[in-house]
């Protein structure tokens, strides 16, 4: 068990230090690019435990997982792109993320612990939730060919960091 945590944690690692994403990209061309944009507003005071904030983008959602092996291998083979570190103590912070053209099932902010092996204290702050007959899961997001779609707007909330589970699947009202 312990050494597939290390194998694992490894295998992010070179993963992320080489990823190159797409990233945000605040300068791109109308009708040349394909993405999302949007507005995340955070709710709630920033813990001096943050290590960085980041949003992350992924192909599917992880139904039912729990177990941190595999989540962390299911991130892996799913991230499709990740932002820089969003400045510490803003109120709101408006992004835009390049994408292929494709469904995406998970836009999401993480939050990272300030502590060794951080990736094992990794907490979603809040996912992208618009659509109103599906309250329990995110909202997947359809990139077209040529156009940045605007309005992927998200609450973080680190009220969420008391939450037991990394990863939620929101309730009504929550």
């Amino acid at each position: 068990m312990r050494q597939t945590i290390l194998l694992s944690l490894a295998c992010l690692i070179l993963h992320l230090s080489c990823y190159k994403g797409h990233g945000l990209s605040p300068t791109a061309e109308e009708g040349n690019a394909s993405g999302i944009q949007g507005r995340i507003t955070f709710v709630g005071t920033w813990p001096d435990s943050t290590k960085e904030v980041r949003v992350a983008v992924l192909k599917r959602y992880p139904q039912g997982m729990t177990d941190a092996d595999s989540i962390l291998s299911f991130v892996i083979e799913n991230l499709a792109a990740y932002s820089d570190t969003i400045p510490r103590y803003v109120d709101a912070y408006d992004y835009t993320f390049n994408l292929e053209p494709d469904v995406y099932a998970w836009v999401l902010v993480v939050w990272f612990p300030d502590i060794p092996l951080y990736f094992f204290g990794v907490k979603e702050l809040g996912a992208y939730y618009q659509n109103p007959e599906q309250t329990d899961l995110p909202t997947p997001v359809n990139v077209v060919r040529g156009i940045i779609t605007p309005g992927i707007d998200i609450t973080a909330d680190f009220a969420n960091l008391d939450r037991e589970i990394p990863f939620f699947k929101r309730r009504e009202g929550s």
